[in-house]
């Protein structure tokens, strides 16, 4: 297998196995990303009560930040300077490059979401979702997960 992302999940459960099930049911579920194996870490995963869950959630989502930087960057570099310039876009490399800064905007998770808020579907954390973790944060965990794909020597071996 080799890994292909890495994700911080937020979710709300019972228990970080509660919030793992809920995390493979996820994906098990969407179209949007498909990987063959995910590994939930517990020693890199917090709970709502660990005095630095916040800020654990809080650098995952800048890390989304410096990723939408870095694609607005991309899009800077190939010409684009104004919202016009985009009816202008050739297939390929620009165009992908915008597919994928949409997915962090519109909401849909993607092998480069680094931080994803599935109680919001969401990139980010909303002022809503943050009150209700500091009312009661023994509910919420921030959950890190590897994701892998079979390569394809494996991906033939899985379907004998």
């Amino acid at each position: 297998m080799k890994k292909l992302s890495q994700h911080k999940v937020l979710l709300s459960g019972d228990s970080y196995e509660h919030c793992c099930n809920q995390l493979h049911k996820f994906f098990d579920l969407t179209s949007l990303v498909i990987y063959d194996c995910i590994e939930c870490r517990e020693e890199l995963s917090f709970p709502g009560l660990d005095t630095e869950f916040s800020a654990h959630v809080a650098a995952a989502e800048n890390y989304n930040r410096s990723t939408i930087k870095d694609l607005i960057a991309e899009l800077v570099k190939s010409g684009i300077q104004q919202t016009t310039d985009l009816q202008h876009i050739a297939q390929g490399y620009v165009s992908k490059t915008l597919h994928i800064l949409s997915h962090f905007l519109d909401g849909f998770i993607g092998i480069d979401s680094y931080f994803y808020n599935l109680l919001d579907d969401s990139h980010w954390l909303p002022a809503q979702t943050l009150q209700a973790i500091k009312d009661n944060p023994g509910h919420y965990w921030l959950i890190h997960i590897d994701c892998y794909s079979a390569t394809p020597e494996e991906a033939g071996l899985l379907r004998l």
